[in-house]
Protein backbone atom coordinates (compact mmCIF):
# COMPACT_ATOMS: atom_id res chain seq x y z
CA UNK A 1 0.00 0.00 0.00
CA UNK A 2 1.52 3.51 -1.03
CA UNK A 3 2.83 5.13 2.22
CA UNK A 4 0.91 8.32 2.05
CA UNK A 5 -2.56 6.19 1.44
CA UNK A 6 -1.45 4.50 4.90
CA UNK A 7 -1.16 7.96 7.12
CA UNK A 8 -4.33 8.89 6.59
CA UNK A 9 -7.38 7.85 8.92
CA UNK A 10 -9.88 5.00 8.17
CA UNK A 11 -12.30 6.82 7.50
CA UNK A 12 -11.16 9.25 5.03
CA UNK A 13 -10.33 6.12 2.91
CA UNK A 14 -13.57 4.64 2.55
CA UNK A 15 -14.37 3.97 -1.20
CA UNK A 16 -17.74 3.39 -0.51
CA UNK A 17 -20.26 5.79 -1.91
CA UNK A 18 -23.87 5.46 -1.90
CA UNK A 19 -25.83 7.38 -4.49
CA UNK A 20 -27.40 7.48 -7.89
CA UNK A 21 -25.33 7.26 -10.44
CA UNK A 22 -22.20 7.52 -8.63
CA UNK A 23 -19.50 4.58 -9.91
CA UNK A 24 -19.17 2.58 -7.65
CA UNK A 25 -14.99 1.18 -6.89
CA UNK A 26 -15.67 -1.53 -8.48
CA UNK A 27 -18.20 -2.86 -11.07
CA UNK A 28 -18.77 -6.19 -10.29
CA UNK A 29 -21.12 -8.75 -11.25
CA UNK A 30 -21.37 -6.79 -15.03
CA UNK A 31 -18.65 -8.63 -17.46
CA UNK A 32 -21.24 -10.13 -20.00
CA UNK A 33 -22.51 -6.17 -20.39
CA UNK A 34 -18.75 -5.25 -20.75
CA UNK A 35 -18.09 -8.00 -23.26
CA UNK A 36 -21.43 -6.72 -25.24
CA UNK A 37 -19.95 -2.80 -25.64
CA UNK A 38 -16.37 -4.32 -26.54
CA UNK A 39 -18.25 -6.57 -29.62
CA UNK A 40 -20.18 -3.53 -30.78
CA UNK A 41 -17.33 -1.13 -30.50
CA UNK A 42 -14.82 -3.77 -32.57
CA UNK A 43 -18.08 -4.52 -34.89
CA UNK A 44 -18.50 -0.69 -35.51
CA UNK A 45 -14.67 -0.69 -36.34
CA UNK A 46 -15.18 -3.03 -39.35
CA UNK A 47 -18.16 -1.27 -40.58
CA UNK A 48 -20.40 -4.62 -39.68
CA UNK A 49 -24.22 -4.15 -38.60
CA UNK A 50 -25.30 -4.56 -34.35
CA UNK A 51 -28.34 -4.30 -32.57
CA UNK A 52 -28.49 -1.83 -29.78
CA UNK A 53 -29.26 -3.04 -26.57
CA UNK A 54 -32.05 -1.99 -23.52
CA UNK A 55 -31.12 -3.03 -19.96
CA UNK A 56 -34.44 -3.09 -17.77
CA UNK A 57 -34.39 -3.77 -13.70
CA UNK A 58 -35.87 -2.06 -10.58
CA UNK A 59 -34.17 1.00 -8.98
CA UNK A 60 -30.82 0.64 -7.20
CA UNK A 61 -29.69 -2.01 -9.70
CA UNK A 62 -26.82 -0.04 -11.19
CA UNK A 63 -28.34 0.70 -14.63
CA UNK A 64 -26.99 4.18 -14.63
CA UNK A 65 -23.76 3.23 -13.56
CA UNK A 66 -23.55 1.01 -15.87
CA UNK A 67 -25.19 3.09 -18.74
CA UNK A 68 -22.23 5.51 -18.31
CA UNK A 69 -19.40 3.19 -18.30
CA UNK A 70 -20.17 1.53 -21.47
CA UNK A 71 -20.57 5.10 -22.70
CA UNK A 72 -16.95 5.98 -21.20
CA UNK A 73 -15.79 2.45 -23.01
CA UNK A 74 -17.48 3.76 -26.11
CA UNK A 75 -15.89 7.04 -25.99
CA UNK A 76 -12.23 6.08 -25.29
CA UNK A 77 -12.58 3.75 -27.91
CA UNK A 78 -13.52 6.88 -30.62
CA UNK A 79 -17.17 6.38 -31.11
CA UNK A 80 -19.08 9.48 -30.90
CA UNK A 81 -21.22 9.01 -27.74
CA UNK A 82 -24.68 11.19 -26.66
CA UNK A 83 -26.44 10.26 -22.95
CA UNK A 84 -29.45 11.94 -21.91
CA UNK A 85 -32.50 11.19 -19.63
CA UNK A 86 -35.91 11.11 -20.34
CA UNK A 87 -38.30 13.61 -19.39
CA UNK A 88 -41.58 12.74 -21.35
CA UNK A 89 -41.72 16.21 -22.81
CA UNK A 90 -41.15 15.78 -26.38
CA UNK A 91 -39.81 19.45 -26.99
CA UNK A 92 -37.30 19.14 -24.02
CA UNK A 93 -36.16 15.93 -25.09
CA UNK A 94 -35.65 17.18 -28.84
CA UNK A 95 -33.76 19.89 -27.52
CA UNK A 96 -31.70 18.32 -25.48
CA UNK A 97 -30.79 15.48 -28.09
CA UNK A 98 -29.51 18.09 -30.45
CA UNK A 99 -27.13 20.02 -27.81
CA UNK A 100 -25.85 16.63 -26.83
CA UNK A 101 -25.50 15.55 -30.72
CA UNK A 102 -23.63 19.23 -31.27
CA UNK A 103 -21.17 18.43 -27.96
CA UNK A 104 -20.39 15.01 -29.17
CA UNK A 105 -19.25 16.39 -32.29
CA UNK A 106 -17.23 18.85 -30.36
CA UNK A 107 -15.57 16.03 -28.57
CA UNK A 108 -14.49 14.58 -31.65
CA UNK A 109 -10.12 14.41 -31.41
CA UNK A 110 -9.74 14.46 -34.74
CA UNK A 111 -9.63 17.92 -36.54
CA UNK A 112 -11.07 16.91 -39.99
CA UNK A 113 -13.30 14.66 -38.86
CA UNK A 114 -14.82 17.32 -36.14
CA UNK A 115 -14.92 19.30 -39.69
CA UNK A 116 -17.17 17.00 -41.35
CA UNK A 117 -19.59 16.53 -38.18
CA UNK A 118 -19.86 20.10 -38.05
CA UNK A 119 -20.85 20.68 -41.56
CA UNK A 120 -23.85 17.81 -41.63
CA UNK A 121 -25.21 20.33 -38.50
CA UNK A 122 -24.88 23.54 -40.49
CA UNK A 123 -26.69 21.51 -43.60
CA UNK A 124 -29.76 20.28 -41.11
CA UNK A 125 -30.15 23.87 -39.92
CA UNK A 126 -30.13 25.11 -43.36
CA UNK A 127 -33.18 23.34 -44.20
CA UNK A 128 -36.27 25.12 -44.43
CA UNK A 129 -39.45 24.65 -42.48
CA UNK A 130 -41.26 25.06 -45.72
CA UNK A 131 -39.28 22.79 -47.19
CA UNK A 132 -40.33 20.17 -44.79
CA UNK A 133 -43.92 20.73 -44.06
CA UNK A 134 -44.67 22.68 -46.93
CA UNK A 135 -45.45 26.33 -46.71
CA UNK A 136 -49.20 26.03 -48.37
CA UNK A 137 -50.42 23.80 -45.53
CA UNK A 138 -48.32 25.21 -42.17
CA UNK A 139 -50.57 27.13 -39.57
CA UNK A 140 -48.20 28.74 -36.68
CA UNK A 141 -50.93 29.51 -34.51
CA UNK A 142 -51.71 28.51 -31.37
CA UNK A 143 -51.70 24.38 -30.29
CA UNK A 144 -50.62 23.46 -34.13
CA UNK A 145 -47.44 25.94 -33.81
CA UNK A 146 -46.27 23.51 -30.85
CA UNK A 147 -47.28 20.58 -33.22
CA UNK A 148 -45.08 22.12 -35.81
CA UNK A 149 -42.26 22.95 -34.13
CA UNK A 150 -42.02 18.95 -32.84
CA UNK A 151 -42.59 17.75 -36.36
CA UNK A 152 -39.88 20.12 -37.50
CA UNK A 153 -37.53 18.66 -34.56
CA UNK A 154 -38.34 15.22 -35.39
CA UNK A 155 -37.50 15.64 -39.47
CA UNK A 156 -34.44 17.42 -38.19
CA UNK A 157 -32.76 14.88 -35.52
CA UNK A 158 -33.00 12.19 -38.66
CA UNK A 159 -31.50 14.07 -40.83
CA UNK A 160 -28.79 14.69 -38.10
CA UNK A 161 -28.46 11.19 -36.95
CA UNK A 162 -28.06 9.93 -40.62
CA UNK A 163 -25.84 12.54 -41.90
CA UNK A 164 -23.42 11.94 -38.89
CA UNK A 165 -23.88 8.13 -38.83
CA UNK A 166 -22.47 8.26 -42.74
CA UNK A 167 -19.09 10.66 -41.81
CA UNK A 168 -18.41 8.48 -38.74
CA UNK A 169 -18.52 5.12 -40.60
CA UNK A 170 -16.63 6.72 -43.06
CA UNK A 171 -13.59 6.55 -40.07
CA UNK A 172 -15.01 3.11 -38.51
CA UNK A 173 -16.45 5.24 -35.76
CA UNK A 174 -20.54 5.19 -35.29
CA UNK A 175 -22.67 7.32 -32.85
CA UNK A 176 -23.80 5.27 -29.92
CA UNK A 177 -27.21 7.15 -27.75
CA UNK A 178 -27.55 5.86 -24.26
CA UNK A 179 -30.77 6.72 -23.02
CA UNK A 180 -31.66 6.51 -19.12
CA UNK A 181 -35.35 6.24 -17.53
CA UNK A 182 -36.15 5.47 -21.04
CA UNK A 183 -40.06 4.19 -20.49
CA UNK A 184 -40.32 8.04 -19.57
CA UNK A 185 -39.43 8.89 -22.35
CA UNK A 186 -42.58 10.81 -24.72
CA UNK A 187 -44.32 8.53 -27.37
CA UNK A 188 -43.02 10.90 -30.29
CA UNK A 189 -39.41 11.10 -29.55
CA UNK A 190 -39.41 7.41 -29.24
CA UNK A 191 -40.96 6.24 -31.83
CA UNK A 192 -38.76 8.62 -34.15
CA UNK A 193 -35.72 7.44 -32.11
CA UNK A 194 -36.76 3.26 -32.67
CA UNK A 195 -37.35 4.42 -36.40
CA UNK A 196 -34.39 6.29 -37.21
CA UNK A 197 -32.30 3.21 -35.62
CA UNK A 198 -34.62 0.42 -37.74
CA UNK A 199 -34.06 2.72 -40.68
CA UNK A 200 -30.08 3.51 -40.52
CA UNK A 201 -29.53 -0.38 -39.66
CA UNK A 202 -31.32 -1.66 -43.02
CA UNK A 203 -28.79 1.06 -44.60
CA UNK A 204 -25.97 -0.41 -42.68
CA UNK A 205 -25.41 2.80 -40.72
CA UNK A 206 -23.92 2.73 -37.13
CA UNK A 207 -26.45 4.42 -35.02
CA UNK A 208 -27.13 2.09 -32.05
CA UNK A 209 -29.67 2.88 -29.06
CA UNK A 210 -28.26 1.85 -25.45
CA UNK A 211 -31.58 2.20 -23.07
CA UNK A 212 -32.07 1.21 -19.78
CA UNK A 213 -35.48 1.86 -17.70
CA UNK A 214 -37.82 -0.50 -15.29
CA UNK A 215 -38.53 -4.00 -15.97
CA UNK A 216 -41.51 -2.80 -17.79
CA UNK A 217 -39.58 -0.91 -20.66
CA UNK A 218 -39.48 -3.93 -22.88
CA UNK A 219 -43.26 -3.63 -23.34
CA UNK A 220 -43.45 -0.14 -23.79
CA UNK A 221 -40.51 -0.01 -26.66
CA UNK A 222 -42.92 -2.76 -28.56
CA UNK A 223 -46.10 -0.85 -28.25
CA UNK A 224 -44.22 1.93 -29.18
CA UNK A 225 -43.01 0.26 -32.65
CA UNK A 226 -43.91 -3.33 -32.97
CA UNK A 227 -40.25 -4.22 -34.60
CA UNK A 228 -38.58 -3.11 -31.80
CA UNK A 229 -38.53 -6.48 -30.50
CA UNK A 230 -36.00 -7.27 -33.12
CA UNK A 231 -34.22 -3.97 -32.87
CA UNK A 232 -32.15 -4.76 -29.43
CA UNK A 233 -30.58 -7.41 -27.90
CA UNK A 234 -32.65 -6.92 -24.18
CA UNK A 235 -30.89 -7.55 -21.29
CA UNK A 236 -32.20 -7.82 -17.21
CA UNK A 237 -30.42 -6.45 -14.68
CA UNK A 238 -31.37 -7.98 -11.64
CA UNK A 239 -29.55 -9.16 -8.18
CA UNK A 240 -26.02 -9.73 -8.03
CA UNK A 241 -25.17 -13.65 -7.23
CA UNK A 242 -23.67 -13.76 -3.61
CA UNK A 243 -19.41 -13.93 -5.08
CA UNK A 244 -20.29 -10.86 -7.00
CA UNK A 245 -21.83 -9.15 -4.52
CA UNK A 246 -18.74 -10.62 -1.84
CA UNK A 247 -16.53 -8.64 -4.83
CA UNK A 248 -18.16 -5.36 -4.33
CA UNK A 249 -17.34 -5.19 -0.89
CA UNK A 250 -13.79 -6.69 -0.60
CA UNK A 251 -11.88 -6.19 -3.96
CA UNK A 252 -12.36 -1.94 -3.06
CA UNK A 253 -11.38 -2.57 0.60
CA UNK A 254 -8.12 -4.86 -0.38
CA UNK A 255 -7.41 -2.19 -3.11
CA UNK A 256 -6.72 -0.48 0.11
CA UNK A 257 -4.57 -2.64 2.04
CA UNK A 258 -7.80 -3.68 3.81
CA UNK A 259 -10.21 -5.95 3.88
CA UNK A 260 -13.46 -7.90 5.67
CA UNK A 261 -13.12 -10.69 7.75
CA UNK A 262 -15.32 -14.06 6.82
CA UNK A 263 -17.74 -12.92 9.25
CA UNK A 264 -17.81 -9.93 8.28
CA UNK A 265 -18.26 -10.97 4.77
CA UNK A 266 -20.94 -12.89 5.46
CA UNK A 267 -23.20 -10.65 7.23
CA UNK A 268 -22.56 -7.68 4.13
CA UNK A 269 -23.58 -10.28 1.81
CA UNK A 270 -26.84 -11.34 2.87
CA UNK A 271 -27.47 -7.47 4.66
CA UNK A 272 -27.02 -6.52 0.46
CA UNK A 273 -29.04 -9.15 -0.81
CA UNK A 274 -27.52 -8.43 -4.08
CA UNK A 275 -28.62 -4.58 -4.58
CA UNK A 276 -25.71 -2.46 -6.01
CA UNK A 277 -26.96 0.46 -4.04
CA UNK A 278 -27.13 -1.46 -0.53
CA UNK A 279 -23.25 -2.62 -1.45
CA UNK A 280 -22.66 0.90 -1.12
CA UNK A 281 -24.65 1.66 1.65
CA UNK A 282 -23.90 -0.90 4.19
CA UNK A 283 -20.27 -0.86 3.18
CA UNK A 284 -20.42 2.60 3.87
CA UNK A 285 -21.22 2.31 7.26
CA UNK A 286 -19.76 -0.45 8.14
CA UNK A 287 -16.22 0.75 7.07
CA UNK A 288 -16.82 4.25 9.24
CA UNK A 289 -17.61 2.01 12.05
CA UNK A 290 -14.45 0.18 12.35
CA UNK A 291 -10.99 0.93 14.38
CA UNK A 292 -9.44 -2.07 12.99
CA UNK A 293 -7.86 -4.28 10.28
CA UNK A 294 -9.76 -6.73 8.86
CA UNK A 295 -12.91 -5.20 9.70
CA UNK A 296 -15.06 -7.39 11.85
CA UNK A 297 -18.77 -8.34 11.76
CA UNK A 298 -19.06 -5.76 15.22
CA UNK A 299 -18.32 -2.56 13.07
CA UNK A 300 -20.97 -4.29 10.36
CA UNK A 301 -23.50 -4.78 13.18
CA UNK A 302 -23.01 -1.12 14.28
CA UNK A 303 -22.85 0.16 11.02
CA UNK A 304 -26.58 -0.99 10.41
CA UNK A 305 -28.74 1.62 11.29
CA UNK A 306 -26.64 3.80 9.93
CA UNK A 307 -27.08 2.35 6.72
CA UNK A 308 -30.40 1.58 7.47
CA UNK A 309 -31.28 4.79 7.39
CA UNK A 310 -29.18 6.00 4.33
CA UNK A 311 -31.18 4.16 2.38
CA UNK A 312 -34.46 5.40 3.79
CA UNK A 313 -33.64 8.52 2.97
CA UNK A 314 -31.56 7.57 -0.15
CA UNK A 315 -34.58 5.10 -1.60
CA UNK A 316 -37.68 5.14 0.37
CA UNK A 317 -38.29 8.32 2.23
CA UNK A 318 -38.71 10.92 -1.00
CA UNK A 319 -40.66 8.55 -2.68
CA UNK A 320 -43.12 7.85 -0.25
CA UNK A 321 -43.66 11.43 -0.40
CA UNK A 322 -44.20 12.09 -3.39
CA UNK A 323 -48.04 9.86 -3.46
CA UNK A 324 -50.67 11.68 -2.22
CA UNK A 325 -52.61 10.43 0.63
CA UNK A 326 -54.77 8.27 -0.98
CA UNK A 327 -52.10 6.94 -3.17
CA UNK A 328 -49.99 6.08 -0.20
CA UNK A 329 -53.20 4.23 1.26
CA UNK A 330 -52.52 2.10 -1.63
CA UNK A 331 -49.13 1.84 -1.47
CA UNK A 332 -49.32 0.49 2.22
CA UNK A 333 -51.89 -2.01 1.00
CA UNK A 334 -49.85 -3.29 -1.54
CA UNK A 335 -47.16 -3.69 1.58
CA UNK A 336 -49.12 -5.45 3.33
CA UNK A 337 -49.46 -7.79 0.12
CA UNK A 338 -45.82 -8.39 -0.46
CA UNK A 339 -43.64 -7.36 -3.11
CA UNK A 340 -45.84 -8.38 -6.26
CA UNK A 341 -49.76 -8.33 -6.05
CA UNK A 342 -52.59 -8.32 -8.23
CA UNK A 343 -54.75 -4.83 -8.41
CA UNK A 344 -57.65 -6.92 -7.15
CA UNK A 345 -55.67 -7.74 -3.95
CA UNK A 346 -54.91 -4.25 -3.51
CA UNK A 347 -58.74 -3.37 -4.15
CA UNK A 348 -60.10 -6.14 -1.50
CA UNK A 349 -57.65 -5.36 1.21
CA UNK A 350 -58.55 -1.35 0.87
CA UNK A 351 -62.56 -2.85 0.47
CA UNK A 352 -62.53 -0.93 -2.54
CA UNK A 353 -63.62 -1.67 -6.13
CA UNK A 354 -60.77 -1.68 -8.26
CA UNK A 355 -62.50 0.57 -10.88
CA UNK A 356 -62.53 2.85 -8.01
CA UNK A 357 -58.52 2.78 -7.78
CA UNK A 358 -57.74 2.40 -11.48
CA UNK A 359 -56.57 6.31 -10.98
CA UNK A 360 -54.73 6.28 -8.55
CA UNK A 361 -52.93 3.11 -9.59
CA UNK A 362 -52.08 5.18 -12.58
CA UNK A 363 -50.98 7.99 -11.25
CA UNK A 364 -48.26 5.99 -8.80
CA UNK A 365 -46.93 4.11 -12.37
CA UNK A 366 -46.78 7.61 -13.78
CA UNK A 367 -44.99 8.54 -10.81
CA UNK A 368 -42.65 5.71 -11.25
CA UNK A 369 -43.48 4.56 -7.60
CA UNK A 370 -44.58 0.88 -9.11
CA UNK A 371 -44.81 -1.22 -12.17
CA UNK A 372 -47.34 -3.64 -13.91
CA UNK A 373 -45.15 -6.82 -14.73
CA UNK A 374 -47.63 -7.96 -16.63
CA UNK A 375 -51.55 -7.60 -17.37
CA UNK A 376 -53.37 -7.37 -13.83
CA UNK A 377 -50.03 -7.59 -11.65
CA UNK A 378 -48.44 -4.44 -10.17
CA UNK A 379 -45.14 -4.09 -8.45
CA UNK A 380 -42.87 -2.02 -6.12
CA UNK A 381 -40.22 -0.43 -8.87
CA UNK A 382 -37.75 -0.22 -5.59
CA UNK A 383 -36.22 -3.18 -4.17
CA UNK A 384 -36.92 -2.99 -0.02
CA UNK A 385 -40.13 -0.74 -0.56
CA UNK A 386 -42.49 -2.90 0.90
CA UNK A 387 -40.45 -3.57 4.02
CA UNK A 388 -39.83 0.41 4.45
CA UNK A 389 -43.20 0.38 4.19
CA UNK A 390 -44.11 -1.89 6.75
CA UNK A 391 -41.30 -1.03 9.11
CA UNK A 392 -42.13 2.78 9.13
CA UNK A 393 -44.43 4.73 7.95
CA UNK A 394 -44.07 8.49 8.03
CA UNK A 395 -47.52 9.96 9.83
CA UNK A 396 -48.96 12.98 7.67
CA UNK A 397 -47.66 16.60 8.47
CA UNK A 398 -44.82 15.10 10.57
CA UNK A 399 -41.03 15.03 9.07
CA UNK A 400 -39.16 11.32 8.86
CA UNK A 401 -36.06 11.31 11.08
CA UNK A 402 -35.40 7.84 10.45
CA UNK A 403 -37.42 6.47 13.24
CA UNK A 404 -40.36 4.38 13.83
CA UNK A 405 -43.29 6.51 13.92
CA UNK A 406 -46.44 4.19 12.98
CA UNK A 407 -46.59 0.71 11.99
CA UNK A 408 -48.84 -1.43 9.89
CA UNK A 409 -50.83 -3.64 12.33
Amino acid sequence: MDTDIAKLPLHSLNPFMPGAGKQPPELVGRSHDLELMDRMIDRTKLGLLDRGIIYSGLRGMGKTVLLLKLNDMASRQGMATVQIEADGDASSEYDELMHELSLAVMRIRKPDIRQRLSEVFSRVESVSLDFMLGSATVDLRGADAGKQAVRTSSYKLELLVEGLSEELKKDGSGLFLFVDEFQDMSAEVMMTLITVQHKLGQRNLPFYIIGAGLPNLPGVLTKARSYAERLFEYRQIGRLDDTAAADGFQKPARDLGYSFDDKALTRLVDLSKGYPYFIQAYGKAAWDASDSNPITVNAVEQGEPVARAELDQGLYVSRWQRATPLGREYLAAMASLGETCTSAQVAEHMHRNASDLSSIRLSLIELGLIYSPERGRIAFTVPGMDEFIRRDIPTENQSYDGRAQRQIV
